[in-house]
C-alpha cells in the first residue's frame, strides 16, 4: 500500500482498471482519484491529471451528479497539452459523458437522445439520433396524405437552413407539389412524391431517413468514372460480356439506349437522391448510368480511345461496379483510418481514408506525424474521403498551427424567418507536444465531402496548406433536425451551414483548390497521379 501511496500514477492506473468493463467499482475509483488530484508532495503531470479530472467527471455523470461532473470537466480543459482526453472533457461539458472508448470498449456507445423540439399537428420535429424501429405506414387515406404533406412542408419551412444559399423559393416549390398531390392515389406514389419534394432542396444531408425508392442496382459489369465531365470505362468485371463485345478501357460513353448522357442523367434524377452540387450528383449518377433490371440488356454507344464510334449490346448481370481502393506507388503503413509513408522525394505522405471514427483518428494521425517528423514537407491526401465525424479534427489541425486561428464560422437556424440564424466563430488552438511547421499540401477532389469538406475548410483557413486537386463535393450542413410525420416517415433536414474565413458557405460551393490538377482517363489507366505529382513539385520548390 505504501508503494501505491508513493506513486500517484500507479493509483491513476488502479482507478482506470476499476472503471474498465461492465462491472465498475465507481466508489474505489473515485476515492483513488480524489487522493491523487489533491496530492501535494508528488503531483501528477499535466496529461495524467487531465485524465484524473475527466474520470471524476465521468463518475459524477454515471451517478447523475451533473453539476459535479461539469466542475471536473472544466478543470480538465484548463490543462494544456492534453488534447486527446481534453476532447472528452469538452464533450462532457456539452452533455453527460457516460461512455469513454478505452473504459467501455466492447459496449455500444450511448446514442444522443431523440429530443422533441416542436409539435406540428400530429407530427413533430426532433434532434438527436432518430429511432430505428419506426416504419412508414403502408396505407394512407387522401386526408392523411394531405396532413403528412403539410407537416413536412411546415417543418422544412421552419428549420431548413439553405434557402438563401441556394436562392430557393420554398413557397413556389410547396405550391407546385401540392398541385401534384391531388393526382396521387397510392401510398407508394405519395412517398415518391415526398422523395422528389425533398430532392428539390438539392442537399446531400436532407433526405427521407427510413424510406428509399427503388433504383437500378444491376449493370453490365462496367466501372465508369468521370474525366473532363464525361463518363469513361475504367474497368470491366470478369462476368461481363463487354470485353467480348469489343469494349475497350478508356472508352467514352456517348449514348445509353438511344438517349444522350445528359438526358439519361435527367431520367436518373427521378430515382436517385439529390446532392448538394451538380458535380457530386454526376459522379453518383454515372455509376448508375448503365444500370437496370437484372437480366435485361442495354444498348451503349461508345467512343473508343482512338476516336472510333462503336455500338454494343450488353447484358445486365453484375452489381454496380464501385471504385476500388486507392493504390499507393510507394510503401505505406496502413492503420484503420490513417495511412502514411515517405514519397521517393523524401516528402511525407498521410492519407486520411475516412473520418468515420472519433478520437482514434487523431491518435492514428499522431502516430503517422511522429513517424514523419523530420520530413521537409508533407502531403495530406483526403481525396475520395466521403466524411464521417469531425471529432478528431481540432487535434489534427492543431498539429500545424502555433497560435489560435479562426477556421470557420457556423450558422444554425434559430427562428421562423429563412434568415434567422445563431452565429458561432470556431477557433482552433495548437495541439500535441510539437507542431509540424514544414510546408504542407492538401489533396482534394469532388468526392471529398461532408466531414472531409469540413476538414478541408479548417486546413485552408489555418493558412498552413496549399490545396491541390479540384473542387470538393460541397456538402456541409453542420447540424440537422428530423421531421417525424404522422405516418412515421422520418425526414432529415439540414439545420445549419458552415462558412470559411472569407464568409463563403462550403455547402454547394465546396472548397476550391489553390492549384488545379486533374487526372485524365489515361492517367488513371496507366497508374499516373498528376495531382500527387503537382503536390510534390510545389513542395519541392518551397523546400529548396
Amino acid at each position: 500500500m505504501a508503494s501505491a501511496q508513493a506513486d500517484p500514477e500507479k493509483r491513476l492506473e488502479e482507478s482506470r482498471m476499476a472503471l474498465k468493463g461492465t462491472h465498475k467499482d465507481l466508489a474505489k475509483a473515485k476515492a483513488l482519484l480524489l487522493e491523487i488530484t489533491q496530492e501535494d508532495k508528488q503531483p501528477l503531470t499535466s496529461l495524467p491529471l487531465c485524465y484524473a479530472y475527466v474520470y471524476l467527471g465521468y463518475i459524477a455523470d454515471k451517478e447523475g451528479k451533473r453539476q459535479e461532473a461539469l466542475f471536473w470537466y472544466q478543470k480538465a480543459i484548463e490543462i494544456k497539452e492534453a488534447d486527446g482526453i481534453a476532447a472528452c472533457a469538452k464533450a462532457g461539458l456539452e452533455r453527460p459523458l457516460t461512455w469513454i472508448r478505452h473504459l467501455d470498449e466492447g459496449t455500444a456507445p450511448p446514442t444522443i437522445p431523440f429530443k422533441r423540439i416542436e409539435q406540428i399537428a400530429r407530427g413533430y420535429v426532433a434532434s438527436g439520433e432518430p429511432p430505428k424501429d419506426l416504419r412508414p405506414a403502408e396505407a394512407l387515406t387522401e386526408e392523411e396524405r394531405q396532413e403528412n404533406f403539410d407537416v413536412l412542408c411546415e417543418a422544412i419551412d421552419k428549420y431548413y437552413a439553405h434557402f438563401q444559399i441556394k436562392s430557393l423559393n420554398w413557397q413556389e416549390v410547396r405550391d407546385r407539389y401540392r398541385s401534384l398531390l391531388a393526382s396521387i392515389t397510392t401510398t407508394p406514389d405519395f412517398y415518391l412524391l415526398l422523395f422528389h419534394l425533398v430532392n428539390e432542396l438539392k442537399d446531400t444531408h436532407s433526405s427521407l431517413h427510413n424510406y428509399k425508392p427503388s433504383s437500378p442496382a444491376v449493370g453490365p459489369g462496367l466501372m465508369l468514372d468521370i474525366f473532363e465531365d464525361a463518363p469513361f470505362v475504367v474497368a470491366i468485371a470478369p462476368e461481363s460480356n463487354a470485353g467480348a463485345a469489343g469494349v475497350e478501357l478508356g472508352s467514352k460513353i456517348v449514348e445509353v439506349d438511344g438517349m444522350a448522357v445528359a438526358s439519361k442523367l435527367e431520367q436518373l434524377s427521378r430515382c436517385l437522391r439529390a446532392c448538394s452540387s451538380q458535380r457530386a450528383f454526376r459522379r453518383q449518377a454515372y455509376r448508375h448510368l448503365l444500370a437496370g433490371e437484372p437480366g435485361t440488356i442495354v444498348n451503349v454507344k461508345l467512343l473508343s480511345p482512338r476516336g472510333v464510334s462503336k455500338e454494343v449490346i450488353l447484358k445486365r448481370n453484375a452489381p454496380i461496379y464501385l471504385p476500388q481502393a486507392r493504390k499507393y506507388p510507394f510503401d505505406v503503413a496502413k492503420q484503420r483510418f490513417v495511412h502514411y509513408g515517405r514519397h521517393p522525394s523524401r516528402l511525407g505522405y498521410i492519407h486520411i481514408e475516412s473520418f468515420n471514427g472519433r478520437e482514434e483518428i487523431a491518435d492514428e494521425f499522431d502516430t503517422a506525424l511522429e513517424s514523419l517528423r523530420e520530413t521537409p514537407g508533407l502531403i495530406l491526401d483526403i481525396r475520395d474521403n466521403q466524411g464521417g465525424f469531425g471529432t478528431a479534427q481540432p487535434r489534427i489541425v492543431g498539429r500545424f498551427i502555433t497560435t489560435a486561428v479562426l477556421v470557420a464560422t457556423s450558422y444554425t437556424r434559430n427562428g421562423p424567418g429563412h434568415g434567422d440564424f445563431q452565429k458561432r466563430e470556431d477557433y482552433f488552438e495548437p495541439s500535441g507536444k510539437w507542431q509540424y511547421l514544414s510546408p504542407v499540401a492538401l489533396l482534394v477532389n469532388d468526392v471529398t465531402g461532408s466531414a472531409a469538406d469540413l476538414f478541408a475548410c479548417y486546413m485552408r483557413n489555418s493558412g498552413r496548406v496549399a490545396t491541390i486537386g479540384f473542387t470538393t463535393h460541397g456538402n456541409l450542413s453542420g447540424v440537422a433536425v428530423y421531421a417525424v410525420l404522422p405516418c412515421n416517415l422520418i425526414v432529415r433536414i439540414s439545420n445549419g451551414y458552415i462558412c470559411d474565413a472569407k464568409g463563403i458557405p462550403i455547402e454547394l460551393n465546396g472548397n476550391e483548390p489553390d492549384l488545379v490538377a486533374r487526372p485524365s482517363v489515361f492517367d488513371f489507366l496507366s497508374g499516373r497521379d498528376p495531382v500527387l505529382d503537382r503536390a510534390v513539385a510545389a513542395l519541392r520548390r518551397e523546400t529548396k
